[in-house]
């Protein structure tokens, strides 16, 4: 029996059987096509962006295979250093009420690997890679460790890289929500600059200095003007390169008084990294808790260390957020709260200048949303400014994006290596007692360097998550076994979405170029856009906009929706706000619509997370499914089952449709531009093939013209054959189900009817497209002609071709 509409069902019901049958039956020799999926981090949800991002990468392949080539793409899990630590701490407390800081690493990393045992054998793979780079780089001088200011987060207690950290303008002080390290959330402050006195140590004077964050002024080690500000010429001068016996005299020359350490003097510096424009001109170097502060400092160094011995290393704040013994009365208070409080203390001194608007950044870490501390620490850095010389190979798509990606290679900064975390790949690092930190490849090889009875112990911080994720074109391509091969580029397309070309493309790069040799990793970057909801907002659970794709597959009531967010990891705020947020946009939940839909969805420009036209996929749906009963119905009145040619002018037409289609969308996917390919393949099939076509051959079926009608079944059995294959690209269960029932094949056997555009090329006829255009938009005019007048459908117009 066949169903006279559309049934999710039917349609889904022997995919395992295609899969199976095509599987055993599909050949493997020849040049695969080789693509890798961008591995999803272990502990993440399915949304609607990996759902984008498999049916982009799945469409490719699959136009690879219909016309007859071999497709190799290799999924992956990412570990997800800080990802995977961060929800496993919120499920330990919610579960257990532990904080890992009450479980040793092993207790803490064993808890972690509940997740990841689907991945273990992968992860495994890449254990036995990953020292390997690691320490030829270091070999090479390319890895070191130094002392630098990196992005602190007190939550994560771990550095983050500066890819990691959102920049939140500030237009004016506004209040910011950050969580509490003790847990929670609370309102802070920020965008405010206080105005301070720095009175002048052998005078009534003082300089005014303007700072964002007067909780840091207890580790200040000076002041610093530009050179050129007139307005500070006085206090600076040029130290002398040998004074001898003079020097601590010309010093305190220019000295000013510590507001809050009054035993303390501090110098005036002159430096050019300072703005005229910003604030007063003067400003307080704090070397430790600022990157551009201990750049300056370090210009500075001999200077500032001939005053103070412990010039770079005064710390103020600590690694949870609160101020240490530097702080005085205020150690143990946390940073903001001792904001306030180091601002009364200035002004009870009578030092206190007042406040002005600061219109600049915040810096958030983007796992935690909490405000990022700058500190001075000891980490593992990789130098990359001059391993991109070969960039320039690699095509960009689309071409937007090339300069995004140019602009982040422009970044000189070393790569900081080192995370404080308890769950990822241990850095290969190894010493006993206080000796150097020495890289080796095992514990055994750093035992035989430092001597059998000597105490060894290995670095407690991990890699970056996207240093082992950086290595994946290498590994899946043999490296470094016997059989890698580095003559040509190890993938032929690298598909990701855009807001992890600097993450991870970038570094793919890098890592690949100088492993094996100066070979790019992938000869084409295609990149896609980030599914947002209808107010434009990025995909965020605490938001509660985040669309699990197998609830647009199989459906979901809004109740369901509801108990699972409350049973969720989330904090209260954040069910609370997303439970609103379902209420408001799933009022009646979300209907069954199946995967064909959903890709269907996905495959339109005009991506909107809360807004995919799911109706208009199932809509679609309905309309192949009513195409191929109109097809199987002229198949029922056909006098003959052999293929008959035609001349008719329709016919013609609609095979130099079908040849002009099969080119555009070939090369459209050539381009790898999936959704302007099925722009095209739809187009054809609702305003040619049904619209027009189909309408034009039903009169020979009221007319009972079997002549005519055996030339219709032919015509339609050449069109809708390589235009199921080539929706199958793109809606595969719609696209098999039909293609197996109007031609009675078995199941998985569109996967061996190639469509070779080339073929059918016989059939253009650009004049013959041209007049039909004509005729066509005649009918249009016509029809809304008729629907403005509201004229009878029995009304004949009648017109003159010229």
């Amino acid at each position: 029996m066949v169903l006279s509409s559309f049934d999710i069902n039917v349609v889904t019901k022997n995919h395992e059987a295609r899969v199976k049958w095509a599987a055993s039956n599909y050949g493997n020799s020849g040049k695969p096509f080789r693509m890798v999926l961008p591995p999803p981090n272990v502990t993440g949800k399915l949304h609607l962006g990996h759902a984008l991002t498999v049916t982009v990468e799945d469409t490719i392949c699959r136009h690879h295979r219909i016309k007859g080539g071999v497709a190799s793409w290799i999924p992956g899990f990412d570990h997800a250093g800080i990802a995977t630590q961060t929800v496993v701490e919120r499920e330990l407390w919610k579960r257990k009420g532990l904080r890992r800081d009450q479980m040793t690493r092993e207790e803490f990393v064993d808890q972690c690997r509940t997740w990841s045992k689907i991945y273990l054998l992968q992860r495994i793979l890449f254990l036995m890679c990953l020292v390997q780079p690691f320490v030829r780089l270091h070999d090479d001088n390319l890895i070191y460790r130094d002392k630098r200011v990196v992005n602190w987060c007190p939550i994560l207690q771990s550095s983050i890289s500066d890819q990691e950290v959102v920049r939140l303008d500030l237009p004016s002080p506004t209040r910011i929500e950050v969580p509490c390290t003790s847990g929670g959330k609370r309102f802070v402050e920020v965008g405010t600059m206080f105005k301070v006195k720095y009175p002048l140590s052998d005078s009534d004077g003082f300089i005014p200095v303007a700072t964002t964050r007067p909780e840091t002024m207890f580790a200040d080690v000076a002041i610093a003007v530009h050179p050129d500000d007139s307005r500070y010429s006085q206090f600076i001068g040029k130290l002398p390169v040998s004074m001898g016996i003079l020097i601590h005299f010309y010093i305190q020359l220019f000295k000013v008084k510590h507001p809050l350490c009054p035993d303390r003097n501090i110098p005036v510096i002159a430096d050019e990294g300072v703005q005229i424009d910003k604030g007063t001109g003067a400003v307080k170097i704090t070397p430790f808790h600022d990157a551009l502060d201990w750049e300056i400092a370090s210009r500075h160094k001999e200077q500032l260390l001939a005053l103070d011995a412990h010039a770079l290393s005064r710390r103020c704040i600590d690694i949870y957020g609160r101020l240490t013994p530097e702080g005085g009365e205020f150690a143990g208070v946390d940073r903001f709260d001792a904001r306030s409080k180091v601002v009364k203390t200035i002004d009870s001194l009578g030092l206190f200048l007042g406040t002005m608007k600061h219109e600049g950044q915040i810096s958030l870490c983007s796992r935690t949303g909490d405000v990022i501390e700058p500190c001075l620490a000891d980490q593992w850095f990789m130098d990359t400014a001059d391993l991109y010389s070969d960039a320039e190979k690699i095509k960009i798509m689309p071409a937007t994006q090339e300069q995004k990606l140019f602009d982040w290679l422009s970044n000189k900064d070393p790569w900081c290596l080192s995370r404080q975390l308890l769950w990822g790949h241990r850095i290969p690092a190894y010493r006993s007692d206080n000796s150097p930190w020495m890289v080796a490849r095992s514990l055994e090889e750093a035992k035989a360097h430092f001597g059998k009875d000597a105490i060894v112990i290995q670095d407690d911080d991990i890699l970056d998550t996207w240093f082992s994720s950086s290595l994946i074109p290498l590994v899946n391509a043999g490296w470094p076994g016997p059989k890698f091969d580095p003559s040509e580029p190890l993938l032929d397309v690298m598909e990701t979405g855009w807001d992890i070309l600097g993450f991870w493309v970038a570094r793919m790069m890098i890592m690949t170029m100088r492993l094996s040799g100066g070979q790019v990793p992938f000869s084409n970057v295609l990149l896609h856009g980030l599914v947002r909801d209808s107010s434009g907002r990025k995909m965020s659970k605490s938001l509660g906009n985040v669309i699990d794709p197998m609830d647009v597959v199989n459906g979901i009531s809004r109740e369901a929706m509801i108990e699972r967010v409350s049973k969720s990891s989330l904090t209260e705020d954040e069910i609370s706000k997303a439970v609103a947020a379902v209420n408001s946009s799933f009022p009646e939940g979300i209907a069954r619509s199946g995967p064909d839909a959903l890709r269907f969805a996905l495959l339109r420009h005009d991506l909107l997370a809360s807004d995919i036209p799911i109706n208009i996929g199932l809509r679609f749906c309905n309309k192949l499914w009513n195409m191929i009963a109109y097809v199987e119905s002229v198949s029922e009145k056909s006098p003959t089952f052999k293929d008959v040619d035609s001349e008719h002018p329709a016919d013609e037409w609609i095979l130099s449709r079908l040849a002009e289609m099969l080119m555009n969308v070939d090369k459209y996917m050539s381009n790898h531009a999936p959704h302007l390919a099925f722009m095209e393949l739809r187009n054809f099939i609702l305003a040619y093939f049904c619209d027009a076509y189909l309408e034009m051959t039903k009169r020979a079926l009221w007319d009972r013209d079997l002549p005519r009608i055996a030339e219709i079944r032919t015509t339609l059995h050449r069109v809708v054959q390589p235009t199921l294959v080539q929706l199958s690209v793109f809606m595969p269960f719609v696209a098999e189900h039909l293609y197996e029932r109007v031609f009675g094949r078995e199941p998985g056997s569109i996967y061996f009817d190639f469509v070779k555009p080339a073929f059918f090329q016989i059939h253009r006829n650009a004049d013959l497209d041209l007049n039909m255009d004509i005729l066509l938009s005649a009918v249009s005019v016509v029809r809304s002609i008729r629907q403005q007048l509201q004229l009878p459908t029995s009304m004949v117009f009648t017109g003159e071709w010229f």
